[in-house]
């Protein structure tokens, strides 16, 4: 899709989900292996290992970025609104990402009453979104009923989003896993992707009739990739912007396997290759592919792993194997009080910030930069340890270090360019692995009306000729930046 003015980035959560494949996610810079669920009594033995920054470039990292996904029913509750000034603290904590509003509840909502069964949304909720997004400064992706709606309703709605929202609108996306509608019961047995695709086409001619110069993003799919993803990015290439699909680890209700920080830890080779499926199909879209909804064990995580300090190292690696894979931006899906919600809230009113949204915080301290791999040599293959790196706008250089292990700590020696005297050292920290609270960063908390005090406490390190030499504690994430 060409457009005049460049869009800055892009994007649910579903009850009834596909099934998963477990692989062994590979990246030329990670060493896998091992992973659990806490830390050992004795004193960790030792691993060695050596890191420099590499050529290889992955995509681009900028505000935009990093996103959350809500579900579009949250809209007519009190969370979203110019007054919920925790909340607004708490999305300012990740930057100025992509808000997606969306999921399962898009095709059970009904725009002005179209569906008086449907969950009713009005003028007023969105003048309340628009409000909270002017207060937050970040943009959104908004999604339009298709599982049951008129091409009528569909773009009065459009029509009113577009003018209430304004700059902070950057897209329209249309239902909601349509690869999933004969399983839901939204269509009967027998329809497919050509059916979708038309379907799709009247909606969209609707909406950017009533709404002009607004993008269009999708499919939006739960897996299907190469039968509905592959083929959408032909069939409405030049009516779309961003590629866009989802992704979760497994399932919280499987039995084989069942879920666990092991696994949670364990890398899947599948991200990588949709990824790349993806990100190639996409190659000539004006944004590219972006995951537009993801996060650990799909219906609502599983508690104790999803809402465990585990799930806060997995996340630095999921959105580092996506912008080393060339993806645009991710989403992280999840709300209220279910166990994978990067931020808990009950009506609206803030509860915590669970350990997954601390990763999403160290991730967001690198935008702004090329996503790099890192040469690595280490010791022992064995263990559970990964570094990626950023070469940033300013020509410095970001190098982050994530040792998943329980018990092992990892004597890290990392070159920067010998001109290099002064780095900056940012700590993720945990109890466990399976710890559900206590969480650090820089030594603080991220504190439920959105304050952190850890921004003026991160470590100044002075290097030699370039060469810094630290130990990675078990399960630790640490940043560093060159000053």
């Amino acid at each position: 899709m060409k457009k005049t003015e460049p869009l800055r980035a892009i994007f649910d959560t579903p009850i009834h989900r596909r099934s998963f494949l477990l692989g062994s996610l590979a990246l030329p810079l990670t060493a896998c292996g091992g992973g659990g669920g806490g830390s050992g009594s004795n004193t960790p033995s030792q691993t060695t290992a050596r890191i420099s920054l590499a050529e290889t470039q992955g995509a681009h990292l900028s505000n935009s970025f990093v996103g959350l996904s809500y579900e579009k029913g949250r809209i007519n509750s009190n969370l979203f609104n110019s007054q919920n000034t925790a909340f607004i603290n708490l999305f300012k904590q990740l930057g100025q990402g992509v808000l997606r509003i969306g999921g399962n509840s898009v095709d059970k909502s009904s725009w002005n009453g179209f569906d008086p069964t449907a969950t009713q949304l009005l003028p007023t909720h969105v003048d309340a979104l628009a409000g909270f997004l002017q207060e937050t400064g970040w943009t959104v992706i908004y999604g339009i009923n298709m599982a049951n709606n008129s091409s009528v309703n569909a773009a009065e709605e459009a029509s009113y989003v577009a003018q209430a929202l304004a700059s902070s609108l950057i897209g329209f996306e249309i239902g909601n896993e349509p690869d999933l509608y004969v399983k839901n019961k939204y269509r009967p047995q027998g329809w497919n992707y050509s059916n979708y695709l038309r379907e799709w086409k009247s909606l969209a001619a609707a909406i950017t009739r009533a709404a002009p110069g607004i993008a269009l993003t999708g499919p939006a799919v739960a897996d299907n990739i190469p039968g509905y993803v592959v083929p959408f990015s032909q069939d409405a290439g030049s009516q779309i912007s961003t590629l866009t699909s989802h992704y979760y680890r497994n399932d919280a209700n499987s039995e084989r396997p069942t879920p666990s920080i092991d696994i949670l830890l364990q890398p899947d080779q599948n991200l990588i290759r949709n990824i790349q499926i993806q990100t190639k199909s996409a190659a000539n879209l004006e944004n590219g592919f972006r995951l537009a909804e993801f996060n650990s064990f799909v219906n609502q995580g599983a508690p104790g792993i999803s809402n465990a300090y585990a799930s806060a190292l997995w996340v630095l690696d999921v959105m580092f194997t996506c912008a080393l894979n060339h993806c645009t931006g991710v989403n992280l899906h999840g709300g209220q009080q279910e166990a994978f919600a990067a931020i808990t809230d009950n009506n609206g009113v803030v509860q915590q910030a669970q350990p997954i949204f601390y990763g999403l915080k160290m991730f967001a301290q690198l935008a702004q930069g090329a996503s790099r791999t890192v040469n690595l040599s280490i010791s022992d293959n064995g263990i559970n340890f990964s570094a990626y790196g950023v070469f940033r706008v300013d020509n410095g250089q970001n190098i982050l270090l994530i040792n998943k292990d329980p018990s092992r700590s990892v004597q890290t020696t990392v070159d920067f360019p010998p001109s290099v005297n002064k780095i900056v050292r940012w700590d993720l920290t945990g109890p466990s692995l399976g710890s559900t609270s206590g969480v650090l960063l820089n030594g603080f908390p991220i504190n439920p009306d959105g304050s952190w005090a850890g921004a003026s406490s991160a470590s100044q390190l002075t290097t030699n000729n370039g060469t810094l030499s630290l130990t990675v504690p078990p399960f630790t994430a640490i940043l560093l930046q060159s000053a």
